[in-house]
């Protein structure tokens, strides 16, 4: 039997836009898998999360559809199972990759369930991986953010930004990224949260000079954090204090100097931060404006923009051109 609240029953408008826009998921499937999520029996519950792990890959979900779905998720995920966990907690991570979908997410209570699982699975790797890509795209979203606010997590991302697991350390700097995009706006007066933040800023200096030695993907997120963080008053302080300024000069430099000389986001990230924590006398102030944050999924080191060098896109552009023709001029036959 299901209380009202978790219903998982589907009216016959539910069901007719399912099937017209599951691709082959059929009704009868995903409502015999929603009842299986209900099951008391352990069995049940996880041919039900890998099922639906399974089905949210391959469908395109009408929004009508997302409430009995995530509330059959939101049960899964806190179960003591490790696989059903997981396999649920994957599924809703993405889910909610759709916009159309996430403003729901909040009224299901999704924000307070997913970091109650964090600190739930926190020693599980495989169970806290699929967790930190909900939460990432959770506090990607200006609404959504508010309930992870809420929830009093960001102690746990510090924790987790230093753990051994790449993939955790990853995708908690990169939550952690997300939150410091709002530190002059949703943050700027909260005072106990700036105060957990504020613990991290000598911890971010250190990771950033280190930057050479770690993957790619997490010195965007880490230079991304300083360059959030560089928003706000106290933080910026802070990381002033730790020799901020001077550490995002040499990264700045050395990125302008090698492979990056086409402009990335570590470059920009940096460009932000040395504007800020120059008290704005270095660099260029458009610069000043720029956020940053990533939706779980997003390769940011991919991404390239000469945006952030446009003073010198010029000359570069000529460098190349003078290049080529050098090329063609030195194995051009006679």
């Amino acid at each position: 039997r299901h209380t009202p609240y978790c219903n998982c029953d589907m009216s016959s408008s539910e069901m007719s836009s399912t099937e017209q826009n599951g691709g082959g998921c059929t009704f009868s499937n995903l409502q015999h898998l929603l009842q299986l999520s209900y099951s008391p029996h352990p069995e049940d519950q996880q041919k039900a999360a890998i099922e639906l792990a399974r089905l949210v890959e391959g469908t395109v979900f009408p929004a009508v559809s997302f409430g009995p779905l995530s509330h059959a998720l939101c049960k899964l995920i806190p179960s003591n199972n490790r696989t059903v966990a997981s396999y649920s907690a994957k599924a809703l991570k993405i889910l909610i990759l759709d916009d159309a979908l996430r403003p729901q997410a909040i009224v299901a209570g999704v924000p307070a369930i997913v970091c109650g699982a964090i600190k739930q699975w926190e020693d599980e790797i495989l169970c806290l991986r699929e967790l930190l890509g909900i939460l990432q795209t959770l506090s990607w979203d200006k609404q959504c953010v508010k309930g992870v606010l809420q929830a009093d997590i960001a102690s746990d991302l510090i924790e987790y930004m230093q753990s051994t697991d790449q993939e955790i350390s990853v995708l908690s700097f990169a939550t952690l990224a997300n939150i410091l995009s709002f530190a002059d706006t949703l943050l700027l007066a909260d005072n106990a949260m700036i105060e957990t933040l504020g613990s991290c800023m000598p911890l971010l200096v250190d990771s950033i000079r280190l930057a050479v030695s770690q993957q790619k993907a997490q010195r965007v997120y880490i230079a991304a954090c300083i360059a959030n963080a560089s928003s706000h008053p106290r933080l910026s302080a802070l990381l002033n204090q730790h020799g901020g300024l001077q550490v995002c000069r040499d990264i700045e430099r050395q990125s302008f100097a090698n492979l990056h000389i086409l402009g990335s986001k570590l470059g920009e990230c940096m460009q932000t931060a040395v504007f800020r924590l120059s008290d704005r006398k270095e660099g260029d102030s458009s610069m000043g404006q720029m956020k940053y944050s990533f939706k779980w999924g997003t390769k940011p080191v991919m991404e390239l923009s000469l945006a952030a060098y446009a003073k010198h896109s010029v000359f570069l552009w000529l460098c190349v051109l003078l290049w080529v023709a050098l090329l063609l001029f030195t194995f051009m036959p006679l």
